[in-house]
């Protein structure tokens, strides 16, 4: 282990230990606020497995997001069954339906994938939205917790094990075929890498966050309809705050939710409209100044600065 390594692990270690420790001295508002970003921090650090490693442009996301929501919600409220199992059996479905799916839409590239999981996920959102057992366009009332730290432990479980997964999956066996994939498919194939398995066992991952997110927010929020869990505004974040972070990294994702969350929070409370501006104009500043988010610039010698004199030169500007 590199003094590096050593440091980012005891860094991380230190961090969850606060983390842990937070809702014993912190008040209810910051409480809530950090369960928000654990949320955000979950659905980048899940979007990452497929998005930053696998190079998988996916904007349906909350299709999975929604199914563990759903799933959640009707076996407590018709079967009765206690949360844990509930999320349990959300977070399985989503895994099934990644599977089911993903061997159809992981045929795709690029932006033909892209529009086919937009697609998936607005037909989900139709289909609840029809179905008597979801409560249709009404939407679905859960039981109303006794408490609310659970669900900030519930939320930092989540995150933590994206996290864990960002770290473990490209140093495995998987995360090798993974990054040959994603540099050249069609040469994979020639060295004996068969494509899709890999891929589908990224997007089922990925798949199994987000699940596990919209079980947690279900039973937090105590009520959803179509409209709000299978919504387009969770994969378009989860997006951002990776590109931010850095796409392909264990905490980039993480870093990018904890600093978009709190910026958006301020932002919010100054005004709705500069809120809006920051947003569209950070992704502009991404993709030009940044493509492969603050990890990178950081690790680059002599600074933000310099970095961005490098991109500007490199671009001619």
């Amino acid at each position: 282990m590199t003094p590096r390594t050593f440091g980012l692990g005891a860094l991380a270690a230190a961090a969850l230990a606060v983390a842990v420790a937070f809702p014993v001295f912190a008040g209810g508002y910051y409480v809530r606020l950090a369960t928000g970003i654990f949320m955000f921090g979950a659905l980048a650090s899940a979007w990452n497995l497929i998005g930053g490693y696998t190079g998988y442009p996916d904007f349906g996301g909350a299709a999975f997001l929604g199914i563990g929501a759903y799933t959640t919600g009707i076996l407590m409220l018709r079967a009765h069954l206690p949360f844990a199992a509930a999320l349990l059996a959300g977070g399985a479905l989503a895994v099934l339906a990644a599977v089911g799916m993903g061997t159809l839409l992981l045929r795709l590239r690029g932006h033909y994938f892209a529009i086919a999981t937009l697609g998936f996920m607005l037909v989900l959102r139709q289909v609840a939205a029809n179905l008597p057992i979801t409560g249709g366009g009404s939407g679905m009332n859960l039981p109303i917790a006794s408490a609310f730290t659970p669900f900030y432990y519930w939320m930092l479980g989540t995150v933590v094990l994206g996290a864990l997964g960002g770290a473990i999956f490209p140093r495995s066996r998987a995360g090798y075929a993974i990054a040959a994939i994603r540099e050249n498919q069609d040469a994979a194939q020639v060295l004996g890498i068969e494509p899709l398995p890999y891929k589908i066992l990224a997007y089922a991952s990925n798949a199994l966050l987000f699940g596990a997110v919209g079980g947690i927010y279900a039973y937090w929020f105590t009520f959803i309809d179509p409209p709000t869990v299978f919504n387009i505004d969770f994969s378009i974040q989860a997006v951002v705050m990776t590109l931010l972070g850095g796409p392909g990294t264990a905490l980039g994702p993480v870093a990018g939710a904890i600093i978009l969350k709190i910026l958006d929070t301020i932002l919010t409370n100054i005004s709705l409209f500069l809120h809006n501006v920051f947003f569209g104009a950070l992704v502009c500043l991404l993709i030009i100044f940044a493509p492969r988010g603050l990890a990178e610039v950081l690790r680059r010698r002599g600074g933000i600065v310099r970095a961005i004199r490098a991109e500007l030169e490199d671009s001619r500007v």
